[in-house]
C-alpha cells in the first residue's frame, strides 16, 4: 500500500473511534432553558446558578441583564429582583434561610431572604470589596468570597464577621492573579479558581497551601482563564471558560471527564460561567455565551450504581460497559456494583465472567454469602450442562460436584450419570440395569414361595 493511502486509512480509522467515543459518551443533555418570559425575554449572559430543590425553582443571575430571577423548572419567572450592578456568584445558607448575591460592579455580597428574596443586608468586610465574583458558604455556615480585584479569599462567619482572608496577588503557590471561583469540600479543603495563572489551588480550613493542578492552554490537562467550581462529594466540576468546555476532576486533581467543546449545539458551550449540581444528578451550566442555561445528567459520575441500574433495565449495554469501565477498583469492589455486574454477564449468557464475579461476591459480601452460594450452585449447574453438551464430560463432572455442593440438588443425578458415562458409557449402564432386574426378580419370587408356604 502506498504511503499517501496508508495516511488517508489512518485518519479514517482516527476519525471513526473519535466520533464512536463521542457518540458513545455517558453524559447527556437534559433540557436548555434560554426563553424565560417577562418584558426581557431572553437570558443576557447568565453568569451565577443556584439549584434549591426543596422549593422546586432555579436561581439565576442575569448578569447582562443586571437582575436576579427566580425560575421554575421550566423556565418560567417566579420573581425578579432587577437594577442589581452585574450579579455574579451565588450561595446558599438553607439552615438560615439566606441568599448570598455577587454584585461585581457594586463591590458588594448582598444578602436576601430565601422565601420572598426580601433584603437582608451586605456582608461587611474590614477592607471594602474590589469586584467580587464567586461565593460558596459551606455546612456550617461560614462564607468564602473570591475578591476578584484584589486577588484574595474573604471568609466570614455565618453572622456575616470577617475571619481571615486567604492569599494576595502574586506568582506564589498562596498568591493569586484574580481567581473567580471558591468552593469546600467535605474535608474543609478550599478550592480557589486561579483564573489568569489557569491553574486550581487547594488550601485546608485554615489555608494553608496543599497542592496545585493545571497550566495555560487548549490541551486535556490545560486550563484557559477557568471561572467557576461545584464540588459534589468526590468530584469536582469546573467551567473552563475560554476553552468552551466542562473539566471534571477527582479530589486529588486527576482529570476524569470532559464535557463539551465549542460550540451553541447540545452539550456545547461558549465561555460557560457558573455552575451547580441538584439533588437529582443534573450539572446546571450558566452558557454565559449561549445566552441560556444546560442540564446535563452527571449521574455516571456521582451517582454510578443507579445509574448502572438504570442502563441495565433499559439495555444499554454499551453504556454499561462504558461507565463500569471508569469506575475505581475500590468502586468496583462495592458489593452492589457487583451485583450489577454480575446481572449483567448473566444477562449476555457470559458463563465464565458471572461465575468469577459470583465467587468474588461469595468470599467479599459475607453479609449475604448465602445467596451468593445459592447463586453459585446454579451458575456452576449451567456451566456444567454447556460442557456436557460440548462433549467435555469431565469438566461437565467437576461443574455439577460443585454445583451440588453449593446446595443445588438437582445437580446430584447429573453428576453421577456424567460419572457413570465416564466409566463406561450406556453398555455398561444396560448391564446394571439387567443385573438390577435379575437381583429385583430373586427377591419377587422368594418373596412370593414365602406367601404360599403361609398357605
Amino acid at each position: 500500500m502506498r504511503t499517501i493511502e496508508k495516511e488517508v486509512l489512518l485518519i479514517f480509522m482516527f476519525l471513526l473511534a473519535f466520533f464512536s467515543v463521542a457518540e458513545g459518551a455517558p453524559w447527556k443533555v437534559e433540557k436548555i432553558i434560554e426563553e424565560v418570559g417577562g418584558d426581557l425575554p431572553l437570558l443576557d449572559y447568565p453568569v451565577g446558578i443556584l439549584v434549591d430543590d426543596q422549593k422546586d425553582r432555579i436561581l439565576v443571575n442575569d448578569w447582562g441583564n443586571n437582575r436576579f430571577l427566580s425560575l421554575s423548572e421550566n423556565g418560567q419567572i417566579q420573581k425578579v429582583l432587577a437594577n442589581l450592578k452585574s450579579p455574579a456568584g451565588l450561595g446558599k445558607d438553607e439552615e438560615r434561610g439566606r441568599i448570598y448575591i455577587v454584585e461585581q460592579k457594586a463591590n458588594q455580597v448582598r444578602i436576601v431572604n430565601s422565601d420572598d428574596f426580601s433584603n437582608l443586608g451586605v456582608l461587611k468586610a474590614k477592607g471594602s470589596l474590589q469586584e467580587p465574583r464567586g461565593v460558596w458558604i459551606d455546612e456550617e455556615g461560614k462564607i468564602y468570597v473570591a475578591d476578584t480585584g484584589k486577588s484574595r479569599i474573604v471568609v466570614f462567619n455565618p453572622e456575616g464577621e470577617e475571619l481571615f482572608t486567604l492569599g494576595k496577588e502574586g506568582m506564589g503557590n498562596d498568591e493569586f492573579y484574580y481567581p473567580r471561583g471558591v468552593a469546600v469540600d467535605e474535608d474543609s479543603h478550599i478550592w480557589v479558581v486561579d483564573t489568569q495563572h489557569n491553574c486550581i489551588k487547594v488550601f485546608d480550613g485554615k489555608g494553608k497551601f496543599l497542592f496545585r493542578f493545571g497550566q495555560g492552554g487548549e490541551g486535556e490537562e490545560d486550563f484557559n482563564q477557568p471561572r467557576y467550581l461545584f464540588i459534589k462529594g468526590d468530584w469536582v466540576f469546573i467551567s473552563d471558560y475560554r476553552n468552551h468546555r466542562i473539566k471534571v476532576y477527582n479530589r486529588e486533581g486527576v482529570l476524569q471527564e470532559i464535557i463539551g467543546k465549542e460550540g451553541s449545539g447540545e452539550g456545547e458551550f461558549s465561555f460557560p460561567e457558573g455552575l451547580w449540581i441538584d439533588e437529582s444528578g443534573k450539572l446546571w451550566v450558566a452558557d454565559a455565551g449561549n445566552n441560556r442555561l444546560q442540564i446535563i445528567d452527571v449521574n455516571f459520575l456521582i451517582n454510578p450504581k443507579s445509574y448502572l441500574a438504570s442502563l441495565l433495565e433499559e439495555g444499554k449495554d454499551e453504556e454499561f460497559k462504558q461507565v463500569m469501565e471508569g469506575l475505581s477498583a475500590k468502586e468496583k469492589e462495592d458489593p452492589e456494583v457487583a451485583r450489577l455486574l454480575l446481572e449483567f454477564f448473566r444477562k449476555k449468557g457470559d458463563l465464565d465472567q458471572a461465575i468469577y464475579q459470583a465467587e468474588e461476591l461469595f468470599l467479599n459480601d459475607s453479609e449475604n454469602r448465602d445467596q451468593w452460594k445459592k447463586t453459585l450452585g446454579e451458575l456452576y449447574y449451567e456451566k456444567g450442562v454447556y460442557l456436557r453438551g460440548e462433549g467435555k464430560l469431565k469438566e461437565a463432572q467437576e461443574f455439577f460436584r460443585k454445583s451440588w455442593q453449593n446446595d443445588n440438588n438437582h445437580s446430584l443425578f447429573l453428576y453421577l450419570w456424567t460419572s457413570f458415562l465416564l466409566l463406561g458409557g450406556s453398555n455398561l449402564f444396560i448391564l446394571i440395569l439387567v443385573i438390577i432386574l435379575l437381583f429385583l426378580l430373586i427377591i419377587f419370587f422368594r418373596l412370593r414361595k414365602e406367601h404360599y408356604r403361609g398357605w
